[in-house]
């Protein structure tokens, strides 16, 4: 049995209106490329790097070879690729470097060599909210420890760094494997938008999930827990899995029907 999650709201008196909870002393928060302290993101398996215009030749030529084996596969549920050349990707990169695109890219490195790239999109610094997107891990890099912090690593430089209130993944509601990754991490499913874009020439429904700050306090030691080396054995794997999913009290609640 579900629990009713309706949002307990302020009432105003005069005309019995709900309203929503005062945020106290909020203030418009960072952009993500504001500190250049935080350009690289280091964790215990992996390093995030920004992926631009001036990452060097190496590290664009690694990410361009390692989805080659798998590209007719890997880009089918994404708005772009695969990539025809390298010169072709670079122009990916370019682009999402903009302003106007609100991206922000990262290469994902393990023992310094690139394996994925993941990104910040749909940055709202008014309102405090910020999506996780442009997943792409290499099969080097799938169902892998490394794969877990690259977005732990995000998660935490969102909430605890830059203040965000709101986190956010999207997906093409016939992702199944993306869908599966965001519940893992302790995503909350909040919805399908049918009809919502044409990618690639067909009709694309978008699922959206979401992390809130309140929550971040206990997955964030779930996280922490999960990734300690004393976690995995002498060939990598893991002892216990990642409950994340399991301690959100919203993972049992429901929303109202509108």
């Amino acid at each position: 049995m579900t629990e009713d999650v309706t949002p307990t709201p302020n009432m105003i008196t005069s005309t019995d209106q709900p309203i929503g909870e005062i945020v106290e002393n909020w203030t418009s928060r960072l952009h993500p490329l504001a500190n250049p302290q935080y350009h690289t993101l280091q964790g215990q398996y992996c390093r995030l790097e920004l992926l631009n215009s001036k990452t060097n030749n190496n590290t664009i030529q690694q990410l361009y070879d390692v989805f080659k084996p798998t590209e007719q596969t890997h880009f089918t549920y994404l708005s772009y690729g695969p990539f025809k050349t390298i010169d072709e990707f670079k122009e990916f990169i370019n682009l999402k470097e903009l302003t106007s695109s609100g991206t922000v890219l990262y290469s994902i490195l393990v023992n310094d060599i690139a394996v994925g790239f993941i990104s910040f999109l749909r940055i709202n610094q008014e309102h405090g909210t910020i999506e996780i997107g442009h997943v792409n891990f290499s099969s080097q890099l799938l169902q892998t420890r490394s794969a877990t912090e690259a977005n732990y690593l995000l998660l935490q430089y969102a909430f605890d760094i830059l203040g965000y209130r709101r986190v956010e993944w999207k997906c093409t509601a016939l992702n199944a494997k993306s869908r599966r990754a965001a519940l893992r991490l302790d995503f909350q499913y909040e919805g399908t938008w049918i009809k919502s874009e044409v990618c690639k020439g067909r009709s694309r429904d978008n699922s959206y999930f979401s992390i809130v700050d309140d929550e971040w306090v206990q997955l964030k030691q779930e996280f922490q827990r999960w990734l300690n080396p004393m976690n995995f054995d002498s060939n990598g794997q893991q002892l216990t899995k990642l409950n994340a999913a399991q301690i959100n009290p919203r993972s049992n609640k429901k929303m109202d029907n509108i």
